[in-house]
């Protein structure tokens, strides 16, 4: 009713015959207050009825990286948890390409309805903004946080025939011997490439950038010789580092691993600068800038429920996950936190993104 009288006031006279006037209902009297709050609640009625009946179908998950990666099977396993609780099944999209841009990009211009999320590492959101000049998306204002699902340590690694247990032999070897050793990432504007490059500044070394296309090449390149040095998640390098076919020198993060707990921070071998206060690594869901917050406060619960499953804990955390939780408004912050972050880091370093 409030709609039809809109609707009435707004055409008056449009598709009457003469004659007609006094055989119509009365209308009601539409002053601005009353115009503002019926509008308000012809507004609010559907997106409160889609909150409720969520969700009414399956909901489609963009990962934008390559399938199979780490974000992949994070994403899967929670989301394959959370689906049994909802009754609806999330379908995993991988749509790789420009460092997550472009299945970002599909989110971000989605209806803000629930049904489509996106799934990100934090440079994507946090990076990329930084590193290349036409953005297709701003991700501080066309997403919406879910959930922070897990951060992870990132190791610096080097060959096996490197002289040095620890950062600060390491550190020296590197000073008697500059330009000798390369550093390798997967690829330009990569988190690696950007860790390497602050490493180098602040151990006051000489080192030349390697990229390669992917993290697993990149680590492959250090156990095979071909570079000396990567600084890269230990969810990539842990089988290779328990092989022995490359050295964990460090980890970075505020506490040692614990899956390499005689491993000292990169903070506590003294450079500063590698905690996850300082440049947080991170994997999270999104939404639609606009999404109703019912719908992002049902999926932020059953998430939440299944971070908590002890079984996935277990499994996750082998596979060198740190699993998070936690409100959509604190993930937020720490989007909005990685994105200064991560943007002085590139800006000192002087990275672009190709």
């Amino acid at each position: 009713m409030i709609v039809f009288a809109v609707e009435r006031i707004a055409a008056p006279g449009l598709g009457q015959n003469p004659g007609t006037e006094k055989r119509q209902a009365p209308r009601i009297p539409m002053t601005r207050p009353f115009f503002a709050a019926a509008l308000a609640l012809a507004i609010a009625l559907p997106l409160a009825a889609t909150a409720q009946d969520f969700p009414a179908k399956p909901i489609r998950v963009m990962h934008p990286y390559v399938a199979g990666g780490p974000a992949d099977i994070l994403t899967r396993t929670v989301a394959d948890r959370a689906s049994k609780a909802l009754g609806q099944p999330f379908v995993i999209e991988s749509r790789p390409g420009a460092a997550g841009n472009i299945g970002a990009e599909q989110v971000a211009r989605a209806a803000p309805d629930g049904y489509t999320l996106l799934t990100s590492v934090n440079f994507t959101m946090a990076a990329n903004p930084h590193l290349y000049a036409n953005m297709p998306f701003d991700p501080l204002k066309d997403f919406a946080p879910v959930i922070y699902l897990a951060t992870y340590d990132s190791a610096l690694i080097v060959h096996s025939s490197i002289p040095a247990n620890n950062v600060r032999e390491f550190v020296a070897y590197l000073k008697a011997n500059p330009g000798k050793v390369n550093f390798s990432s997967a690829g330009k504007g990569s988190p690696g490439h950007i860790l390497g490059e602050v490493f180098v500044r602040k151990a006051g070394v000489q080192m030349v950038h390697v990229p390669y296309k992917g993290n697993g090449p990149a680590v492959q390149a250090v156990a095979a010789g071909e570079v000396g040095m990567m600084l890269t998640p230990t969810t990539v390098v842990t089988p290779l580092a328990k092989a022995g076919r490359v050295k964990l020198l460090a980890v970075y993060n505020t506490d040692r691993n614990p899956h390499f707990p005689d491993v000292q921070t990169l903070e506590s071998q003294g450079l500063s600068g590698f905690e996850q206060k300082d440049l947080p690594a991170w994997y999270g869901i999104f939404a639609p800038a606009g999404t109703p917050p019912a719908v992002i406060g049902q999926l932020n619960a059953e998430l939440n429920k299944a971070l908590q499953e002890k079984d996935l804990r277990e499994a996750l955390t082998a596979r060198g996950f740190i699993l998070g939780g936690g409100t959509p408004g604190e993930f937020g912050d720490l989007v909005r936190h990685s994105h200064a972050a991560w943007g002085k880091a590139i800006r000192e370093t002087g990275i672009k993104g190709e």
